[in-house]
């Protein structure tokens, strides 16, 4: 028989990140271990060259001693992203 206490709690129940991905595993029948290959996949190349994040589907995926350790929101625009790298070709070319 489970104990019960005389007075509820009046905190709200705390869900972990653990229950999550292990109910969309198995009650919602998600393939982790696929959407891991894909991470994987995205990751790895530029990790090999020592990249600490890599941008790609509008995420930002953080690597850090060989493991992507989360994923984020990417908040800088693609078109951002070009123009920085385009200025920073010009700066470059100029100090040569």
């Amino acid at each position: 028989m489970t104990p019960t206490n005389a007075n509820p709690s009046k905190d709200p129940l705390r869900v972990t990140d653990h229950a999550v991905l292990r109910y969309l595993e198995r009650g919602m029948g998600l393939n982790v271990e696929i959407v891991r290959e894909h991470i994987a996949a995205i990751c790895a190349g530029p990790a090999a060259f020592g990249a600490v994040c890599v941008r790609s589907e509008s995420l930002r995926f953080e690597i850090v001693h060989g493991a992507v350790t989360t994923v984020a929101p990417d908040q800088q625009l693609p078109s951002n992203i070009s123009r920085a790298r385009a200025r920073r070709k010009i700066e470059r070319e100029a100090r040569a």
